[in-house]
């Protein structure tokens, strides 16, 4: 049993809570958008029945991997039924509206963002387990009942503590819609819409004029991003600057990990978003 991602990992690993442990593909500060599996990673890939992961909107490479033959079952968890599915969105082409700027057909992968969505994956996660296991499946039936309830109180405290901040911010890629979209956050802009990609001189400058008109008093980076660009724009302004990190590299994996990413982001936010500046 594999999963792409630790926050995939925590909410699999919850539903096999005393039976079995997941293994992980991407660890560390690894891009899922652009990764390489150590031979170890490859063997455990090749022997697994089952590989979670979001899709190959998210992780490309997995994409052409399992294409090579592997003969675990893919489950792509994109296609979970019940989700809450956005379209991408370019922030700093737009001002925000969750249905501009997409590519008919293409959806955000950045689906584990929203505990309702995180409720739907466990549901889908543990029907999955039970047909392949069903030894097992009332294991996976009650883990998936017990984690419901969990996320569900995660959802409101989240509400509680990130509903009412209107300052608006610019995020370094635009990864976090389906959070801000669930708590009624107000991004302006991302620093790029290709991690990869280095934005050019232009678009710089436009982040430049966009922070200036709309005073933006709050930058988020990444761990797994060249945090240079963030400084540079910070540069000559009063404004913080956090580090938001969507997979929660920096975590120990296993079945807490989904609740204590949620709650480290919307600690971020608060802290940078606060009225005290």
């Amino acid at each position: 049993m594999m999963v792409s991602i630790l926050p995939l990992h925590s909410l699999v690993a919850n539903v096999m809570r005393d039976v079995a442990d997941p293994g992980l593909l991407i660890r560390h500060q690894q891009s899922p958008h652009a990764f390489t599996l150590r031979p170890s990673d490859a063997r455990l890939l090749h022997d697994a029945d089952v590989i979670f992961w979001v899709g190959p909107e998210l992780e490309r490479p997995l994409e052409r991997i399992l294409a090579t033959g592997v003969r675990a079952r893919s489950v792509a968890l994109i296609g979970t039924p019940g989700l809450t599915l956005l379209p991408p969105r370019h922030l700093h082409d737009h001002d925000l509206d969750a249905s501009s700027a997409h590519t008919d057909g293409a959806v955000d992968p950045h689906i584990w963002l929203s505990p309702a969505n995180a409720v739907a994956m466990t549901l889908h996660i543990a029907t999955v387990l039970s047909d392949i296991d069903p030894q097992n499946a009332r294991h996976y039936e009650a883990n998936a009942a017990r984690a419901r309830e969990e996320l569900l109180a995660l959802d409101q405290t989240l509400f509680d503590q990130l509903h009412g901040l209107t300052r608006r911010y610019a995020v370094f890629h635009d990864a976090y819609q389906y959070l801000e979209h669930r708590y009624g956050l107000h991004p302006l802009t991302a620093i790029t819409s290709h991690p990869e990609r280095r934005p050019g001189a232009a678009h710089l400058s436009e982040l430049n004029a966009q922070l200036s008109e709309h005073d933006v008093r709050c930058l988020f980076s990444e761990p797994q991003f060249d945090s240079r660009l963030i400084a540079r724009l910070s540069e000559g302004r009063d404004v913080r600057h956090s580090v938001l990190d969507p997979l929660g590299s920096h975590l120990v994996p296993g079945p807490h990990a989904y609740d204590e990413l949620m709650h480290q982001l919307a600690a971020g936010f608060s802290r940078c978003l606060g009225e005290d500046k």
